[in-house]
This record gives C-alpha cells, sequence and structure tokens, in this order.
C-alpha cells in the first residue's frame, strides 16, 4: 500500500473556501478608488473635518461650564 498525497496542490497555489483574493487592480478596472479618511469623534457624532470637531468640542465646553 502506497501513501499518495490527496491533491497536487502547492501551500503557494492554495485557496480557501472564500475562493481566491481578488487581483489588486480589479477594483480600479471597475472606477473603484479607495480613500483613507480619518474621522473625529466628539460628543456621539463623528466629523471628518478637524475644524468642525473643534468647533463643537468648544461649543460642548462653554455649555459645560455654564457659559
Amino acid at each position: 500500500m502506497s501513501h499518495q498525497p490527496a491533491s497536487n496542490a502547492t501551500a503557494d497555489r492554495w485557496e480557501n473556501e472564500g475562493g481566491s483574493p481578488l487581483a489588486e487592480s480589479y477594483p480600479e478596472s471597475l472606477g473603484i478608488t479607495r480613500r483613507l479618511t480619518e474621522t473625529y469623534l466628539v460628543g456621539g457624532y463623528s466629523y471628518t473635518n478637524l475644524a468642525d470637531a473643534t468647533a463643537q468640542a468648544r461649543r460642548m465646553q462653554k455649555q459645560e461650564s455654564g457659559l
């Protein structure tokens, strides 16, 4: 009785149950652009503009201090 591997697949060709990963250029070929955006959280709201977040934080400080 000889022992034979179940398949000839190598580790570098292995694919998970989810299928093969998409090529890096695939989204771009569809016109999709990836952007990373900083988000500032103030009082339960999120802002993508630091000036807006700062203004809200100052308004909240004034409101808390009773001014």
